[in-house]
């Protein structure tokens, strides 16, 4: 993912402001100004912040610009290879530190998403000794760092020239700001995540300590944070990990058994005929169907739901208010996650490809299709 830094400069619209003309010339290599605009939408989401202790100090000790390369190199690369295992997504590069979110967490009553948060940082914690034994066979200092983490309601914007996902508002200011009551390699939670976390079935799992402190004068809000560490007791460890393995086999066994019923697709079309037809084709395998003939509709619909509501998305790729490929980019931002299949009767395959390398030929399909022939790529999709 490319990542913007926190000192590029920035310029904000709303959605209503970007015209057609924007988005065709958003890739052009003359421009250094990352645009970004907000698409009316609000969510809550657990997001987070890591950064290296004492970074400037570290870097004045090594000499050679490839050194310090290196070091920020391995840093960051670590740290975001663990972001990923554990479903989260890096939204910003700050030189000596990332900040990342968990998409997943959208919905409340995913376990899951939530504990992947402290996973995750619980993990690079874990990853510091072997980080710092890559740094002492390349003569580097050694790192140390901390990550902080909070939950809450931000607006979701997208990064025009990108299409990379942003989030603004106070829960992001929060989590910077609680970063620095941690310590060496240490991982806390702000009080609003915390709180979702206590009712929780893992809350156990894990041990929690807490931590407060008074802000400067100009900051008027009192923080709460907890420090997050595992659990002791080497016993109980083994009994955790042994009921993780029960629960992830018996959600495989669950996935496999699933039937069309359990799948929910949003289909979008502006040709009331198509979109008809193709509703009855795929109704009639007991899939749940929702259509819209309007993309932005469409669009407010999904934003309005649980982004991971839809399990894939079908739409055309030549349609009036929001086309395909414009729409593809604000559900992306909603849902990082959402499968899209492409229906199209124009040979749009390669314009599609080079605006969004992640999408595979099998997703762009060419109109008339036939009915076996979609259900079976529906399936596929699916299934994987």
């Amino acid at each position: 993912m490319n990542c913007t830094g926190f000192d590029s400069p920035v310029y904000y619209r709303s959605m209503n402001q970007l015209d057609q003309n924007t988005l065709d010339n958003s890739n052009d290599p003359n421009s250094n100004i990352e645009q970004v605009t907000f698409i009316n939408c609000a969510h809550k989401y657990c997001m987070c912040f890591v950064d290296i202790v004492d970074s400037t100090k570290n870097t004045c000790d090594i000499n050679g610009s490839d050194k310090i390369q290196g070091y920020y190199s391995i840093f960051l690369n670590t740290m975001s290879s663990i972001i990923k295992k554990h479903n989260g997504r890096v939204i910003k590069n700050s030189g000596d530190g990332l900040l990342y979110y968990f998409p997943k967490t959208v919905d409340s009553k995913n376990e899951l998403a939530f504990q992947d948060v402290l996973d995750c940082g619980l993990a690079m914690i874990e990853a510091n000794n072997s980080i710092n034994q890559n740094f002492t066979q390349k003569g580097l200092s050694s790192v140390r760092y901390r990550i902080s983490a909070n939950y809450g309601k931000v607006e979701l914007a997208i990064s025009v020239n990108s299409y990379n996902v942003d989030l603004f508002g106070p829960p992001v200011n929060i989590c910077s700001k609680i970063n620095h009551l941690a310590s060496s390699n240490e991982m806390i939670v702000n009080n609003d995540l915390f709180e979702v976390l206590k009712r929780t079935s893992f809350y156990q799992e894990y041990s929690f300590k807490v931590l407060e402190k008074n802000f400067d004068e100009d900051v008027k809000s009192h923080y709460v944070a907890y420090s997050v560490h595992p659990i002791d007791d080497a016993s109980i460890r083994k009994e955790i990990e042994e009921k993780r393995k029960r629960i992830f086999i018996e959600r495989q066994q669950n996935h496999r058994n699933l039937n069309n019923s359990s799948f929910n697709i949003l289909l979008i079309d502006d040709d009331e005929d198509i979109l008809f037809a193709f509703n009855s084709i795929i109704s009639s395998e007991g899939y749940n169907v929702t259509s819209f003939s309007s993309s932005s509709n469409a669009l407010s619909h999904f934003s309005n739901k649980n982004p991971y509501f839809y399990h894939l998305v079908i739409m055309d790729i030549r349609m009036p208010e929001l086309n395909g490929i414009k729409l593809y980019s604000h559900l992306k931002v909603l849902n990082p996650d959402v499968k899209v299949l492409f229906l199209s009767a124009l040979n749009a395959l390669d314009e599609v490809l080079s605006i969004f390398p992640e999408i595979k030929y099998r997703e762009i399909i060419r109109k008339p299709i036939e009915p076996d022939a979609l259900l079976s790529i529906i399936k596929s999709i699916l299934c994987r």
